[in-house]
This record gives C-alpha cells, sequence and structure tokens, in this order.
C-alpha cells in the first residue's frame, strides 16, 4: 500500500471560532456527556467530536439547538453541525440554509447538494443518469394508490428521508407485493413517504471519501449483519452490537467504484467528506449504488474510523481536515452576490 498523504491541520486553530451543533452537543454551562435515554451511544459520540474540536485548539461554542445558528453570524467562523435528527421534514438541511442566508460557512456541502442526497429517490434518479448502477425503485405517497411497480420482486421497502436505517425492520423484505404493500401501509401510517426497491442479494458494502486533491477513498467498509439477506437493520444501528469490518473487494469492483466516486464527484463535489453506501454481490460481482450520505459518522468504530486506521489517520486529524478543507473550500465564495432586499 502506497504511503497516504498527509492531512490538512491548521496552523494557528485559536484563531477559528467554531459553533458545534449537535443534537447531544454539550449546552453552557454542563459541559459534560449528556444523559442519552437509549443505547444507540449518540451522547457520547457528540461529546467526543466536541472534544477532538477543542483539543486541536479551535475555539468552540457548543450547543443542542437549532436556533444557535441564527444568531451565529458575525459570531464564529464556522458551523461544525451534526444536527440532523429534528421533528420536521428534511431536518438535515435548517442548519446549511441557515448558514447559506448568513454567508457563514458550514460543514458538509451546499443545501441542494445536501438535499438530494437526503432524498433516497432522487439521489437515485440522479445516479442513474450519471450511468452509476442502482436497483429500480418506486415512490409511494400517502393516500396514493399503492399498485404494483413495475419490476419484480423480491422486494426493500424504507423510509424515502429515514436515517441511521430508520424504520428498517426484518420485515422490510418481501417476497410478495402484498407483502410489501402492508409495508408501505405501515410506513403511511406514520407519516412517511415509502421507497420501494427491487432487493439486491449479497452484502451491504460502505466507501468513505474524504475531500483532498481531490478526495480519498479510504477502503471499503462491510456492517455486519445475522438477519435475513444480510440487511441491516434500525436496531443493528442503534446497539451496533455486530460492528463493521474492512473487507478486500476484487480489482474490477474496486475500480469500478473508484470510478463511480470520479463520476460524483465531478458532477455534486466539493464534499468535505460522503460515504456511498452499495449492495455488493461476491458471487457474481454485481454491485448497486444504495445511496450517499453527507456528514455522516465519524466515530472510531464507524466506517471512517476503521478505514481512516488503516491510513495512520485517527479521528481528532479528520476532525480537523475536514474543518480545514471546508474553511478553504468556502473561502471568499460567491462574493458577487448582494441581498435583495
Amino acid at each position: 500500500m502506497m504511503a497516504s498523504p498527509p492531512l490538512l491541520w491548521p496552523a494557528a486553530p485559536q484563531a477559528t471560532r467554531i459553533l458545534y451543533l449537535a443534537r447531544y452537543a454539550p449546552d453552557d454551562p454542563i459541559y459534560t456527556v449528556k444523559p442519552e435515554g437509549m443505547i444507540s451511544g449518540y451522547a457520547e459520540y457528540h461529546f467526543r467530536i466536541y472534544e477532538a474540536l477543542r483539543s486541536i485548539g479551535y475555539d468552540v461554542a457548543s450547543s443542542s439547538k437549532p436556533y444557535a445558528a441564527l444568531v451565529a453570524g458575525g459570531n464564529v467562523d464556522f458551523v461544525f453541525s451534526l444536527l440532523n435528527r429534528m421533528p420536521l421534514r428534511n431536518p438535515e438541511l435548517l442548519v446549511p440554509a441557515i448558514c447559506t442566508y448568513l454567508r457563514l460557512p458550514c460543514l458538509g456541502a451546499p443545501p441542494n447538494i445536501r438535499a438530494l442526497a437526503e432524498d433516497k429517490f432522487l439521489s437515485k434518479l440522479a445516479f442513474a443518469a450519471l450511468g452509476l448502477p442502482v436497483a429500480p425503485g418506486r415512490v409511494y405517497l400517502p393516500g396514493t394508490r399503492c399498485e404494483p411497480p413495475d419490476f419484480a420482486g423480491p422486494y426493500f421497502v424504507k423510509d424515502r428521508f429515514g436515517a441511521a436505517s430508520e424504520s428498517i425492520t426484518e420485515a422490510s423484505l418481501q417476497d410478495s407485493w402484498e407483502g410489501a404493500a402492508r409495508i408501505v401501509g405501515d410506513l403511511h401510517a406514520n407519516g412517511k413517504e415509502a421507497l420501494v426497491e427491487r432487493f439486491c442479494p449479497g452484502i451491504d458494502v460502505t466507501v468513505p471519501v474524504l475531500a483532498h486533491t481531490p478526495y480519498l477513498v479510504l477502503g471499503h467498509v462491510a456492517p455486519r449483519s445475522d438477519k435475513i439477506g444480510g440487511i441491516l437493520t434500525a436496531d443493528l444501528k442503534t446497539d451496533d452490537r455486530l460492528g463493521n469490518e474492512l473487507i478486500d473487494l476484487d480489482t474490477a469492483t474496486t475500480a469500478a467504484i473508484e470510478q463511480d466516486v470520479r463520476t460524483i464527484w465531478a458532477a455534486l463535489g466539493p464534499i468535505d467528506y460522503f460515504r456511498l453506501d452499495y449492495r455488493w454481490d461476491p458471487a457474481t460481482g454485481q454491485r448497486f449504488l444504495i445511496e450517499m450520505n453527507i456528514c455522516c459518522y465519524l466515530g472510531a468504530r464507524g466506517a471512517f474510523g476503521l478505514a481512516g486506521e488503516r491510513h495512520g489517520y485517527d479521528r481528532t486529524q479528520m476532525v480537523a481536515h475536514v474543518v480545514e478543507y471546508s474553511l478553504a473550500r468556502q473561502r471568499g465564495a460567491r462574493p458577487h452576490e448582494s441581498w435583495v432586499i
């Protein structure tokens, strides 16, 4: 393996004022891990990212409240937001949109790219238009007729906008349309739009990508599953009892994924860091791109933690890198624009 390129590190971190936003971010004056009431580990994860930002030397303010972004203009230089679970549709877009209005650099990507990535159906259409391999799928809106799609099963049913495998259970995989329609109805009963895809046999493979010169594919990681079809359910994501493992793909698949990343970067980049999720069949070598995640998990046992470690990168180094890359990406952006009002 070739030597990995060095990551960015701030020369004067104390000169950069950062607003850190996350559901379990510390709120003044109590800067400790918050009680979570569940076993997902997000409270500790959010606190560890806060600790990483502080250990780098940045001047960090922290809040779990989205309205903190509204008063950030002129008070901070950068918003590091992991605040993406709020009781509104497409909550991942709120903070980036506010920051765009305030002309305040924000982690991730512009709001339009975030919106595309968060919509599992629109991103599928975009990937297909770019010539990438995707499984056929169809959206079912609440209140509309639940007729069979124009592709055969088995079917996989999920929330069109679900994060962290939310709403996915073993029942999400159905052999018949009758079974799939029942799961669609369950999602509709909870006010959610359903995305039905043709199920792809094989295993989940996630590909963490770090922006660099222009980007660095860190590796290939397989989330372990003991469920039928090897699917990744919400409970597996919640307690992470099986974890992830680094895997090696065949040469042809590795090259094909590299080309996928190149294609996506050319169309949607630059993005500070992101993850592509595939279904890959080791028996046939077939791959299907399922979705794209921006500002995704940076935990030590996640895809970025495992793959980054192989390159000699720890979490703190990667956090510093994405902040410095993002600041450089957005410095002086669109100075010609002026407010109409």
